[in-house]
């Protein structure tokens, strides 16, 4: 069983078992060939990183961190349930008609939004017992009786990338594939290697599923997130980290689409005030005091006044029912999941509070 200052898995459950030369610089005997087994010079899985701790720690800043997430962290609780479990397993995504979206920008893992969720597949390094040893645990805690012979390397001072963050990615992963179909679909998805088989993956993976928030970065207390609500947090709440003061991630490529979807709703404005005025002016322009009237001697223009009257206050009144729905729903909608969120926070405090 792991602890808090060992990997997650033992060295046997291992997907990727490449041999890595310690990074040049670091004093240790082991630096040829082990038991007469090729090493490498790179990081499992991608040649064009070496060794040194810096190099390892810039890209798993890259391919992991979560800074615009993390800055947002004690607000997330209003657009999202605080459960890293609530994740939807690939075959369920498939049900809710969720394209499944491969993607290397971290910030974008388990984000969905419509028709589709965004995952990130897995880095091989991470499935690299050697790697989760060398950089990825503290120095000076790691107690590990298999990991003898591989050299440790000094930690940079404050550059050292954090393990939690890892962790709570792989975790993430045990939602996501939990079962035969699962990991079918993964590996059509390019989620995770083509070279492994249903065992061996739930026995690595397994290892994750047991361990609590504590053990995990702050973006995985939650689970998957909805792209709409995010972006609205991001109007509100204004995060130093975002790109734009609009968007989490900006939906629109290139300014034909963005005219494309913001004309409809400009035309619909534009026409149903048109609308309403018009009918304003023929209300206005027709006598109400001749419009009941029985001394009028034209009996049936009297009654055409009455019937376009009519009919012009009917369409302002549906103009006006129209504009009431299509504010009070998003309203309604929006004080809804406020309520959720403070309610959900509150159960949240209560199971903390008792646990203590």
């Amino acid at each position: 069983m792991s602890t808090s200052t060992s990997p997650p898995f033992p060295p046997s459950c291992a997907l990727n078992r490449e041999l890595m030369n310690p990074p040049l610089g670091v004093n240790d005997d082991s630096s040829q060939p082990r038991n007469g087994e090729k090493t490498i010079q790179y990081i499992p899985g991608n040649p064009g990183v070496g060794l040194l701790p810096n190099e390892v720690h810039e890209y798993l800043s890259n391919e992991l961190a979560t800074p615009l997430l993390d800055e947002l962290y004690n607000q997330l609780w209003l657009v999202a349930k605080r459960s890293g479990r609530h994740i939807d397993a690939l075959h369920t995504q498939k049900i809710k008609v969720r394209s499944i979206i491969p993607t290397e920008d971290p910030k974008l893992h388990l984000i969905w939004n419509r028709n589709k969720i965004y995952i990130k597949p897995v880095p091989q390094c991470l499935l690299n017992y050697e790697f989760w040893v060398r950089y990825l645990q503290p120095l000076g805690r790691a107690s590990l009786e298999d990991s003898s012979s591989i050299p440790k390397i000094a930690e940079p001072d404050d550059s050292g990338f954090d393990g939690s963050i890892a962790i709570g990615f792989m975790r993430s992963y045990t939602s996501l594939v939990k079962c035969p179909l699962d990991f079918a679909i993964a590996k059509e998805s390019y989620l995770i290697p083509t070279d492994i088989d249903w065992i061996q993956w739930s026995t690595f993976i397994n290892h994750f599923h047991l361990l609590g928030d504590d053990r995990v970065a702050r973006r995985y207390h939650y689970g998957q997130l909805r792209l709409s609500r995010l972006n609205w947090a991001v109007r509100i709440f204004r995060p130093k980290k975002a790109r734009t003061i609009w968007f989490y991630e900006n939906p629109y490529w290139s300014t034909t689409e963005f005219v494309e979807r913001a004309t409809f709703p400009l035309v619909f404005l534009f026409a149903s005030v048109s609308i309403a005025l018009s009918s304003m002016q023929v209300a206005l322009a027709v006598p109400v005091d001749q419009l009941w009237s029985h001394m009028s001697d034209d009996g049936e223009l009297q009654a055409m006044n009455r019937s376009f009257w009519l009919f012009s206050i009917a369409v302002v009144l549906l103009w006006l029912l129209t504009w009431v729905f299509l504010l009070g729903i998003p309203f309604v909608a929006l004080c809804s999941q406020v309520f959720w969120g403070f309610r959900n926070r509150e159960k949240k405090q209560a199971i903390s509070g008792s646990t203590v």
